[in-house]
């Protein structure tokens, strides 16, 4: 009996990990309800008053203090340089497509540790200003 109680807790711990840790997820800001991706992630709208958006976080299974996110593509700037805590929001043109990526270079535990990291998540987007695809 013991041993079959080991094996249950040995497979429940196996089942129970966080499968998003250490990674970045995201999500295209769109009129439905989003979901975080791990690593990659894509959406289109095409209300024309929408004001575009794409969203990152960090997973990880320690608290984090303080993260130093770095981004590449077409985004707003101004958006991105407010960002240092697990979760970002960032402003993205209303282009007909674009990409863009956020990688977590060094992250500040709350524990007073903190680690150099290379985790990253891809974004694509496509937005509609008309309110119509071409």
């Amino acid at each position: 009996m013991k041993k079959l109680i080991a094996l249950m807790a040995l497979v429940v711990g196996l089942f129970s990990t966080n499968t998003f840790a250490n990674s970045v997820s995201c999500y295209v800001d769109t009129m439905k309800y989003d979901n975080y991706t791990q690593n990659r992630c894509f959406g289109s709208e095409t209300y024309p008053n929408f004001s575009p958006k794409v969203a990152f976080k960090v997973n990880t299974t320690k608290e984090v203090a303080r993260v130093d996110w770095t981004f590449s593509g077409i985004y707003d700037r101004s958006s991105a340089s407010k960002c240092t805590g697990t979760s970002c929001v960032v402003d993205v043109y209303q282009l007909e497509e674009g990409y863009m990526t956020a990688c977590v270079d060094k992250i500040y535990y709350k524990d007073y540790t903190w680690a150099d990291v290379n985790w990253c998540a891809d974004a694509e987007y496509m937005y509609s200003r008309s309110g119509m695809w071409n």
